[in-house]
C-alpha cells in the first residue's frame, strides 16, 4: 500500500501516545472502583460499570480515528496510465562548474546564486522541455532533455564546483555539447543558457562555437556568473576554522568575471546578455522565449486513483459506533417482578 502524503503519518506521532494514554487512564479508574468500594456498596454509590464495554468502547474509537488519519494521508488506488500532450520549446542549460564558480563575490557564492536562479526558471516552465550540461575542463550530460521538472530540481542540488574530473573553461566544447544534444530532438525551437564566469581557456573558441549554434537555429543567452570587481576561491578551512583561500605563487587567486566574450555570443545567436547579480536575470529569459514556436511533445504519466474514501467511511462508522455505545452494564429486569 502507497500513500501520496505520507508527511501525514506524523500526526501518529501524536495522537498514539495520547490513546495509549487514555486507555491506561480508563484502566486505571475502572480498577480503582474494587478499591475504594465494596460489592454490596458500589452498586448503590455507582452505576455498574463494564470492563469490556468500556474496552470496546475505546478500541472503536481509536481505531476510528487512526483510520481517519490513513485517509488523509490519502492511500493509491490502481494505477491510470494517460498520455499528455505538451507544446513547448526545447532548453539546455550549460553551467560552469569550475572551480572558479566557488568564488564569494556574489553571496553567498557565484554557484549557489546559479542554483537558486535555476530553481525558479524551472519552476516557470510548463511543456517546456528542460536538460543541462556542466562543464570544466571537460563537460557531461547531467541531464537529458526532460519534462520531469522534480528530478531536473533535484539535479540542481547536486552540482558543486570542482565536481568534473578536469579543471578550466572550456565554454566553446560545452556550447556544441549542447548543439549535439538539442539536435537530436525535434522541436520547433530551441534555446541554451550558458552560464559561466567568462574565463575560457581551453577546447574550442565560444565565437566559432556561438555561430555553430545559429547555424542550427539555436539562440543563446548568456549569464555571466561573477563580478568585475572579482573574488578568491574558497578551499576549506584550516585548523583554526579560518577560511583558506586559493594560491598561486603565494599569492591568493582573484577571479574576475569576463563578460565580452559572453555578449559577443549572446549577439551573434540574437539571444542577450545577463547578469547572475540581476535579479530578473533568469524571469527575462522566460519572458523573452515565451513568443517562440512551441513544439508537440507527448509523455506518458502514470497517476493513481484516490482510494480514501473507504478508509475514511470505516473511521467514521468505527468513531460514531464507539461514541455511541454506552460504557456502563446494561439493566436486565428480574424474572420475579
Amino acid at each position: 500500500m502507497r500513500f501520496q502524503d505520507t508527511d501525514v503519518f506524523r500526526l501518529l506521532l501524536i495522537v498514539v501516545p495520547l490513546l495509549a494514554y487514555l486507555g491506561y487512564r480508563t484502566l486505571r479508574v475502572w480498577r480503582n472502583l474494587g478499591i475504594f468500594f465494596d460489592r454490596a456498596t458500589a452498586p448503590k454509590m455507582i452505576r455498574p460499570v463494564s470492563g469490556k464495554m468500556t474496552a470496546v468502547k475505546f478500541g472503536l474509537t481509536a481505531v476510528g480515528v487512526i483510520l481517519m488519519i490513513f485517509a488523509l494521508a490519502r492511500p493509491w488506488g490502481k494505477p491510470i496510465k494517460s498520455e499528455v500532450d505538451y507544446r513547448g520549446i526545447n532548453i539546455m542549460a550549460a553551467v560552469d562548474v569550475s572551480s572558479s564558480m566557488a568564488a564569494t563575490d556574489v553571496k553567498p557564492s557565484r554557484m549557489e546564486a546559479v542554483k537558486a536562479g535555476l530553481k525558479n526558471f524551472s519552476d516557470s516552465l510548463n511543456g517546456d522541455r528542460i536538460g543541462m550540461i556542466t562543464f570544466a575542463g571537460v563537460d557531461f550530460v547531467q541531464c537529458p532533455l526532460t519534462l520531469d521538472y522534480d528530478a531536473y530540481d533535484l539535479i540542481i542540488d547536486s552540482i558543486y564546483p570542482g565536481m568534473l574530473a578536469k579543471d578550466g573553461t572550456a565554454i566553446g566544447n560545452a556550447i556544441k555539447s549542447c548543439i549535439e544534444r538539442m539536435t537530436e530532438k525535434s522541436g520547433q525551437s530551441r534555446v541554451l543558457i550558458l552560464i559561466t564566469d567568462g574565463e575560457n581557456n581551453t577546447g574550442t573558441p565560444p565565437v566559432d562555437a556561438a555561430r555553430e549554434a545559429k547555424d542550427k537555429g539555436i539562440r543563446i543567452y548568456t549569464i555571466g556568473a561573477g563580478t568585475a570587481r572579482g573574488g578568491e576561491i574558497p578551499e576549506g578551512q584550516d585548523m583554526f576554522g579560518n577560511r583558506v583561500y586559493k594560491t598561486y605563487k603565494g599569492e591568493e587567486v582573484v577571479t574576475k568575471l569576463d563578460d565580452s566574450e559572453l555578449k559577443n555570443i549572446a549577439s551573434i545567436t540574437g539571444g542577450q546578455y545577463y547578469s547572475i547579480t540581476d535579479q530578473n536575470a533568469f524571469v527575462s529569459i522566460k519572458n523573452d522565449i515565451s513568443g517562440m514556436q512551441a513544439g508537440n511533445t507527448k509523455k506518458e504519466e502514470m497517476t493513481h486513483e484516490e482510494n480514501y474514501a473507504p478508509w475514511l467511511l470505516w473511521g467514521i462508522i468505527l468513531f460514531v459506533l464507539g461514541q455511541a455505545m454506552p460504557g456502563r452494564k446494561l439493566k436486565v429486569k428480574s424474572q420475579n417482578q
